[in-house]
C-alpha cells in the first residue's frame, strides 16, 4: 500500500501539469499563510519586539519551506540542464557574489546570534535598533544624536557582518550599562561637579538598581563574563591642560536610555547652576 502511494506521488511530481499545479498552489498558499500568521501573532501576548521576532521567524520558515518544495518538484528538471548550463552558472555565480555573501552572513547571524530583535547595534557607519532580519538584509530603526530614533530605517546587507565590526549595545539584555561624558574646565571644582553628577545618576536610577544588579550577576554566571555592578560611578579623565572629562556609568533598560540620560543631565545642571561657573558641555560618544 505504502509503495503504491509513493509511486503515485512520484508520478504526480513527474507530470508537467502536476508540477505547475503544485507551483501555483505554493504561490497562493505562501502569501496566504504569511497573512494568517501575521494576524494570529497580532492577537498573542508579549511585547511588540517579541511579536515582531515571532513573525519574522515564522515568515522565514514559510519562505524556506516553499523554496524547498519548489526545488524538490523542479529538481529533476534543474538537474537535466545542469551540465549544459555550467558556463552560465559560473557567470551567475560571479554576478551573484554579493547575494551569496549575504546568505552566508544570514547563516552567521542565525548560528552565532551576535544580535537579536530589539537590540541596538552598530555596523560600520550604520547604527540603530534591529527590527527585521531576512536572508539578504538586516533592517534597523536609525538612531542619531543622543541615541534618538530618527523615524527612518536603514537596510544593512548581511555580508557586512563578514567584513565589519558589529557592536551590540544591548547584549546584556534587560539592563544595560551606559556611559555619559561631560567636559568641564580644569579650573572648576572637580569634586563638586563629580558629586553633583553622581547624585543626579543615583536619583535617576535608584528605583531599579537592585533589580539591575541581580540581572547583571545572573548574566555573569550564564555567560561567564565579568561585568561591573549596576551602581553609578564617575570616572575622571584629564585629557589636556584645559579640561577634565567626567564620565558617569549608569544602568537602565535599553528603551529608557534617552529618558534616563536626559534626567541625569537636567538634575546635574540644576545642581551646578548655583555655582559661579559656566554650564559644562557634553562630549559626543
Amino acid at each position: 500500500m505504502i509503495e503504491r502511494v509513493i509511486d503515485l506521488l512520484h508520478l504526480f511530481a513527474i507530470e508537467e501539469f502536476s508540477r505547475l499545479t503544485i507551483t501555483l498552489l505554493a504561490l497562493i498558499i505562501t502569501p496566504l499563510s504569511l497573512s494568517i500568521i501575521r494576524k494570529m501573532l497580532a492577537r498573542t501576548e508579549g511585547t511588540l519586539a517579541v511579536r515582531r521576532e515571532r513573525q519574522v521567524i515564522w515568515r522565514n520558515v514559510v519562505m524556506i519551506t516553499a523554496a524547498v518544495t519548489l526545488i524538490a518538484i523542479w529538481g529533476s528538471k534543474i538537474a537535466g540542464f545542469a551540465l549544459s548550463l555550467a558556463a552560465v552558472a559560473g557567470a551567475i555565480l560571479i554576478v551573484s557574489k554579493e547575494a551569496l555573501l549575504n546568505l552566508i552572513g544570514f547563516v552567521n547571524i542565525t548560528v552565532t546570534r551576535p544580535f537579536g530583535f530589539g537590540d541596538y547595534i552598530e555596523i560600520g557607519n550604520a547604527s540603530g535598533r534591529v527590527v527585521d532580519i531576512n536572508a539578504m538584509y538586516t533592517t534597523v530603526l536609525e538612531t542619531r544624536q543622543g541615541h534618538q530614533v530618527t523615524g527612518q530605517t536603514m537596510t544593512i546587507p548581511n555580508s557586512m557582518l563578514l567584513t565589519q565590526t558589529v557592536r551590540n549595545f544591548t547584549v546584556t539584555g534587560e539592563f544595560v550599562i551606559y556611559l555619559l561624558s561631560i567636559k568641564i574646565d580644569r579650573t572648576w571644582n572637580i569634586t563638586q561637579h563629580e558629586n553633583a553628577l553622581t547624585n543626579a545618576a543615583n536619583q535617576a536610577c535608584a528605583i531599579w538598581q537592585k533589580q539591575a544588579n541581580a540581572h547583571l550577576k545572573s548574566f555573569e554566571l550564564s555567560h561567564h563574563v565579568d561585568l561591573p555592578s549596576a551602581e553609578t560611578r564617575v570616572i575622571i579623565t584629564l585629557d589636556d591642560g584645559k579640561s577634565t572629562d567626567l564620565t558617569v556609568r549608569y544602568t537602565c533598560r535599553p528603551n529608557d536610555r534617552v529618558k534616563v540620560e536626559q534626567q541625569i543631565l537636567r538634575k546635574y545642571i540644576e545642581s551646578v547652576s548655583s555655582l559661579k561657573e559656566a554650564i559644562p558641555v557634553r562630549n559626543d560618544e
